[in-house]
């Protein structure tokens, strides 16, 4: 029973290690995708407050 217990901490372990890798990875392109997005959003709606005015 030791050695499957040993085998899924080993197994889990790299599987951890290689989503960090990408998340590492795909983080870069991410961040200014996701912060444009919010930055047209906030302006749209600031938009639409001025002129609904």
């Amino acid at each position: 029973m030791e050695s499957v217990s040993t085998a899924l901490v080993t197994s889990f372990t790299s599987v951890a290690s290689s989503l960090t890798g990408i998340i590492g990875d795909v983080l870069p392109v991410a961040l200014p995708v996701v912060g444009a997005v919010i930055v047209v959003t906030t302006g749209i709606r600031i938009f639409k407050k001025i002129v609904t005015k």
